[in-house]
């Protein structure tokens, strides 16, 4: 019980462990370097995986590369920027340009191999 306790609770933390932008913030801080905006949902358990995936991603990712997220239920003017239909949809911007949008979950390997091949 005690293991599922921790599961549940680290998972549900992983989603909050990145910056959440906001259409006030969100230019700026995409503006210059690497950045990766993981597009999610509270409720969609997907979301969940991938923000678990994250969290272990960020341990060993490239230093300059930044993890920000933006929460569907709050931000629907980025959403329909952006054309987010389906989440998890992760976008890859390199100095404020889109340079891919991916949709669905991503392990950490293939978050990895979309570093290499993006930034």
């Amino acid at each position: 019980m005690k293991k599922l306790a921790f599961v549940l609770l680290f998972g549900f933390s992983s989603l909050f462990a990145f910056e959440e932008l906001n259409i006030d913030n969100f230019d700026q801080k995409i503006s210059e370097g690497n950045v990766i905006v993981d597009f999610y949902a509270v409720w969609w358990s997907s979301c969940e995986v991938l923000g678990q995936n994250l969290h272990t991603y960020y341990t060993s990712k490239n230093p300059n590369v930044k993890i920000y997220k933006v929460n569907i239920d709050e931000q629907k003017a980025l959403i329909k920027k952006y054309k987010v239909r389906i989440v998890p949809d992760m976008i890859y911007f390199k100095d404020s340009k889109q340079v891919l949008k991916t949709l669905g979950v991503k392990s950490v390997k293939e978050l990895e191999e979309l570093e290499k091949k993006y930034f």
